[in-house]
């Protein structure tokens, strides 16, 4: 057994118990509180708290003097980013390593977040505290010193490679230091779903270590030791694990320490209604035969989470994600959940606040490792902003505020969490989750006598939930301990169904409180079997028998806002169904009947729609003409942007309510940032109008207007990491307005470079059909973390376009309008 796995099983006086006992709060050091303004600007032109791409100053020291508002959350533990020594300033990217993942010595602390004694006082502080330290590691590259090209780059500081042994034989033209075989000496990665690429070539130009290399195992392996016995860490998070093969962890990872956390990230896009993202995530952990990671960050659940509550889809996703969290995730014991990180837009840039809220009560409600982001407790859109007012993107103001209303909400989580095993130890089973689009959403735990149910609606009107098979014995009481939305009440009598009105955004958690007998209601009303197979155009006939009397209602999805009033005779009743109407998938029938103050219902029927896409507009546009406004724009000098941006096709489909808008780039689709929504390089903005819209000229962001006489009502932002629809209501020349739900399900097509777009008519307000609708489609490119359009310039650079003034307008290419 080696040295570093020896000292791992000397646990710290924190380290004890189940990890799902835990709160992990999550921080990037240089953006979150500057204790200690003297090491903020070493003189290297690194720091700059005005530019994202610098440090701003935020310490060891700083987080020591916000332990009390950490705590005070509910956090247990404390996870930072890598403090060790960075790069300061690479000169041609115009960036610095602040973040800490851009390492020169793994074995040094960097000089801008204070000395070993601080980081050891951090870690006292904590273990005082019962709580716990988390620091992130890399073995998996160091910073870029070396390009694409196998040239040492030149320039960069305070050093122009590692300074530690062996990661400093990095010079690719010595043969004997390439003999070392230190690093892979490869290019960047152009293909992630090969793995010989994934796990030996450059990720965006990061210096790859060879990790199969005994010295280099020994290096790392002593580097870490040393931050375990001197400073005395809990627990490490191990970045990109996903690009280290499965046998350098089997290496790695060998404690018999099981309070010791490692926590994977493995970020793997998931498809909808598929697992095969969840079992390639969780193999890290490895077998009891050959162990491997303790935990990995369940980005599939993550995914899911904020496209349900952000976004508006199916909650039937994440029932099934939450299906496969029981599946591969070992009783959560292998799930680090979470809604926000630090390489991602934040959750509030996509969704609301209520939604945001209901996304945390899973997340407390459900068996894993609960992780939240440092700046989601206070409201944060800008991923990595500062939390303190000197640093960047805090809008000038700190903030640490008890009070904030989504800090008081996890303070709440954490405690009914803490306080409730059953949310922390229990078997999850899902019940239910709304197929056809926003809806309800339920789940039980259970453990031992001791039960739980949760229930959500997802969206933003109320919905019915009916004849809800709960699995519970019947005449159960049921205690809310967490209300969102719903006036209180003392408890619930549940059975072995359970219906009941949620209103919008709602979010229910009951705890069992002991048995009641009372027997089954009968189902008030019973809907005939519908026609076999998915239901077209046409409208059909709906019928069925009601035993109880009153006007009958039938509720599609749950949706009380649009009831179809049935004809009554007796006993039995019929309505005519438009299915026309409907969304194409999955759907759910209810009955409801009798006065409002005493309603009965049926149990639901499902039923599926299916109908063709109808061609109804195309546009061709010239293929070359990507050159902006004034025919003068260039591209960015980095690899991968040349003629992304050229449209060469745009396609309109009409189907029932919904419109599908189809874009053909004329040099195809790159995605080598492995972007989850299939492309990357470029960005769109579409605009749409109505007739009688009364929409705005100016366009967000872009320096531009729409030509005169033309306005838009709503625009669509599109690039491989977001989408955004937004209204031009409360939109400006430099913002967006907050976005609406559902947003358009986006499709890309690499071999045909097509990236496709489904709209859901839901989603724009006071709307009725696209009738006469115009489509107007621009291009450019953003960064895809902060959502920022990539700056013009005279000249252009990497990342920067050019042929242009700064304050020009942003597009590349432009199509439309499609009608």
């Amino acid at each position: 057994m080696t040295r570093f796995f020896l000292l791992v099983l000397l646990a710290s006086p924190a380290r004890a118990g189940d990890w799902r006992d835990e709160v992990v709060y999550f921080l990037m050091t240089d953006r979150f509180a500057d204790g200690d303004v003297k090491n903020d600007d070493l003189g290297f032109k690194e720091f700059d708290p005005k530019n994202g791409a610098y440090y701003s100053g935020g310490d060891i020291a700083g987080i020591r003097s916000k332990l009390d508002y950490i705590q005070g959350l509910g956090a247990s533990a404390v996870w930072l980013t890598p403090p060790v020594a960075n790069v300061w300033n690479d000169p041609a990217l115009k960036m610095s390593g602040y973040h800490g993942y851009w390492a020169r010595d793994f074995m040094k602390l960097d000089e801008h977040l204070g000395t070993l004694e601080d980081y050891r006082g951090l870690a006292d502080d904590l273990h005082r505290r019962k709580m716990k330290l988390i620091q992130d590691i890399v073995v998996n590259h160091t910073g870029d010193f070396f390009g694409s090209d196998l040239k040492l780059k030149s320039g960069i500081v305070p050093s122009t490679g590692p300074t530690q042994r062996p990661f400093n034989l990095n010079d690719p033209s010595d043969p004997l230091q390439r003999g070392a075989s230190v690093y892979h000496w490869t290019s960047d990665i152009t293909d992630y779903a090969n793995d010989e690429q994934r796990l030996k070539w450059q990720m965006s130009g990061l210096d790859d270590l060879n990790t199969s290399s005994p010295a280099v195992r020994q290096a790392l392996r002593e580097s870490y030791d040393f931050w375990i016995s001197s400073v005395g860490v809990d627990g490490f998070r191990l970045d990109t694990a996903h690009y280290v093969e499965h046998e350098f962890w089997r290496d790695f990872v060998r404690s018999k320490d099981k309070d010791f956390l490692t926590l994977g990230e493995v970020w793997i896009h998931a498809e909808p209604f598929s697992d095969k993202a969840d079992k390639e995530a969780a193999e890290y952990l490895g077998t009891k035969e050959q162990p491997e990671l303790s935990a990995v960050l369940n980005f599939p659940l993550a995914m899911e989470l904020r496209s349900v509550f952000a976004k508006g889809a199916a909650p039937a996703r994440l029932k099934y994600r939450l299906e496969s969290l029981n599946k591969f995730y070992r009783d959560g014991l292998g799930s680090g959940n979470f809604v926000d990180n630090h390489d991602m837009a934040r959750f509030l840039s996509e969704g609301s606040e209520d939604g945001l809220a209901q996304a945390l009560a899973a997340v407390f409600t459900v068996p894993g490792i609960p992780v939240v982001y440092a700046g989601t407790e206070q409201g944060f859109r800008e991923t990595r902003g500062s939390m303190f007012k000197e640093g960047y993107g805090s809008g000038g103001q700190d903030h640490f505020d008890a009070g904030h209303p989504l800090y008081q909400l996890i303070q709440e989580l954490a405690r009914v969490r803490r306080e409730n095993d059953v949310f922390r130890r229990g078997t999850l089973t899902p019940l239910y989750g709304e197929a056809s689009g926003a809806g309800a959403l339920a789940y039980r735990l259970d453990m031992g006598k001791e039960k739980a149910l949760v229930l959500f609606n997802t969206a933003d009107e109320p919905v019915l939930l009916a004849e809800l098979e709960t699995g519970l014995e019947t005449g159960v009481r049921m205690q809310p301990v967490f209300l969102r939305h719903l006036d209180r009440f003392a408890e619930l009598r549940v059975g072995e169904r359970l219906s009941m009105l949620l209103p919008p955004r709602a979010v229910l958690a009951l705890k069992s409180a002991g048995p009641a007998a009372a027997p089954p209601a009968p189902a008030a009303a019973v809907i005939d079997p519908l026609p076999a197979g998915p239901l077209g155009e046409k409208a059909v006939e709906v019928r069925g028998t009601a035993s109880r009397d009153g006007n009958v209602l039938l509720i599609v999805d749950g949706r009380l806002s649009r009831p179809i009033r049935a004809r009554r005779e007796g006993g039995r009743w019929s309505a005519s169904l438009d299915a026309g109407r409907l969304a194409d998938g999955e759907h759910t029938l209810i009955a409801m009947v009798g006065e409002p103050e005493k309603l009965g219902l049926s149990k639901p029927r499902g039923f599926s729609v299916s109908i063709p896409w109808k061609r109804i507009a195309e546009v061709e546009d010239p293929v070359g003409d990507d050159r902006g406004p004034l025919g003068t724009y260039r591209y960015p000098l980095a690899p991968g942007f040349e003629g992304r941006a050229d449209i060469e096709r745009v396609s309109l489909y009409r189907r029932g309510p919904g419109a599908k808008w189809v874009v053909k780039m004329a040099k195809g689709l790159s995605d080598g940032w492995n972007p989850p929504l299939g492309f990357d390089h470029v960005c769109f903005n579409i605009f749409l109008s109505w007739p009688d819209g009364r929409g705005v000229r100016v366009l967000p962001r872009m320096n531009a207007e729409m030509p005169e006489g033309q306005t838009w009502d709503f625009g669509l932002f599109l690039g491989g990491w977001t989408v955004a629809l937004y209204p031009a209501s409360g939109s400006t020349a430099g913002s967006m307005a907050p976005p609406v739900q559902p947003p358009p399900k986006v499709k890309s097509d690499k071999k045909a470079g097509t990236v496709e777009i489904v709209f859901d008519l839901d989603a724009f307000r006071g709307v009725g059909s696209f009738d006469g609708a115009e489509f107007n489609v621009t291009t450019w490119d953003y960064d895809g973390m902060e959502g920022g359009l990539r700056p013009l310039a005279p000249e252009p650079a990497d990342y920067v376009f050019g042929g242009g003034k700064a304050d020009g307008v942003k597009w590349m290419d432009a199509a439309g309008p499609v009608k």
